[in-house]
């Protein structure tokens, strides 16, 4: 349960840096956040205290700028800070810095304490969760979706909900459709602990950390960093000419990698597709990269050691935000796929939204910019920015 992505995410929830389209629930998934903890009964370390990010040269300076002026456009409250305003927020950070910008109402979340919350609220209510049960397609009947065919049975349903993270273009194929995502996989560590310094989550140009409880800080890759790598195989040629543009903008915190997937791959093509896939592997490298600049912003913290590093699979699509709503050539089969590392903090809106659309056939919040029929229309920007 949720061991792809949700176990693997930072756990940052945050309005600042979203797409407009993705601006509504962003705002309605922070409201939801901070009564989640006491409506279901659970600790899942739920802080606001803001997110921080640091411009070091103009064009990072020209960036924030942008940034700011974008974000009140939409209402979400940010102040640039000056180098003194910067120090004086977190004393420990180095020196050097043009500006800051803080948005003060963003926060973060412990991703598995959250999921596993969920998960127990669910079945409080009556919900059966299976387990390594793997879905391999979807039933149909009279063009309505009307079952989900898994390793297990067929599990019949009056609307099916595909919510499969990386997994769900492979489940849609079988309907005869197929969903523009890619999976570009992103590394991650997480530091020794040491005294806490600041409950506040830093993005760099050269790396960025979330502080943890406990005195241990996730690590990874700053703004102007590899972001992702993308390893390639045969799915990576499908749809490619809308996910080209979005790789060309991002060539320089991308990185394309021919390895194990491919022949991977290969070998589930001419088996099972249902067979797990393999543990994605962190980038030791990136580890590497990724701690020294974390060093250069946290002096204190330079003989600070890397604990344990990770990777996580992450669906990608051309314009990096999601697709939720019906599928338009199958009646009651709904999707909400694509979060682009983003679903963590989106889910409670997510699940509302989702709620309405198959309840009252529409959603409260405005989906219109996520909607899954914008590829086939062309209706989607092909260079957006990671």
């Amino acid at each position: 349960m949720g061991a792809e992505q949700s176990s693997r995410a930072w756990g940052l929830l945050r309005q600042q840096g979203r797409d407009p389209a993705e601006l509504p629930l962003a705002s309605e998934a922070l409201r939801m956040w901070p009564t989640l903890p006491q409506e279901l009964g659970a600790d899942m370390q739920l802080t606001r205290n803001g997110i921080l990010m640091l411009a070091e040269s103009a064009e990072d300076e020209v960036r924030l700028i942008d940034a700011e002026a974008n974000a009140k456009l939409h209402g979400i409250e940010c102040r640039l800070l000056t180098p003194r305003e910067v120090a004086l927020l977190i004393p420990e950070l180095a020196s050097g810095w043009r500006i800051g910008l803080y948005t003060p109402n963003d926060g973060h979340v412990e991703p598995i304490e959250a999921t596993h919350a969920f998960a127990t609220a669910a079945r409080s209510l009556g919900v059966d969760i299976h387990e390594n049960s793997p879905v391999l397609g979807v039933e149909t009947t009279a063009g309505v979706a009307s079952g989900a065919v898994t390793a297990r049975g067929v599990f019949a349903g009056e609307a099916i909900l595909c919510i499969s993270g990386i997994g769900s273009a492979d489940v849609t194929r079988t309907l005869g459709t197929s969903l523009p995502i890619q999976v570009v996989r992103a590394t991650v560590a997480q530091t020794l602990p040491a005294s806490r310094i600041t409950p506040i989550p830093v993005w760099a140009p050269h790396a960025a950390f979330r502080p943890r409880a406990d005195g241990t800080f996730y690590v990874g890759n700053g703004y102007r960093g590899i972001d992702a790598e993308h390893d390639l195989t045969l799915e990576s040629f499908r749809h490619l000419r809308a996910f080209f543009p979005m790789f060309l903008a991002n060539r320089h915190v991308v990185r394309l990698r021919i390895g194990r997937p491919l022949i991977e791959d290969l070998r589930r093509r001419g088996a099972d597709r249902a067979d797990p896939l393999s543990e994605p592997e962190p980038n030791h490298r990136l580890v590497k990269e990724n701690a020294h600049g974390f060093a250069r912003l946290v002096p204190q913290f330079k003989e600070l050691g890397i604990a344990r590093s990770w990777a996580g699979r992450i669906d990608a699509t051309p314009d990096l935000i999601p697709m939720i709503g019906e599928l338009p050539s199958v009646r009651r089969y709904y999707i909400a796929a694509g979060f682009n590392g983003h679903g963590l903090a989106l889910a409670p809106a997510v699940g509302r939204a989702l709620a309405e659309i198959v309840v009252d056939g529409r959603s409260s919040v405005d989906l219109h910019g996520l909607r899954v029929e914008r590829y086939g229309e062309g209706d989607f920007k092909r260079t957006g920015k990671l």
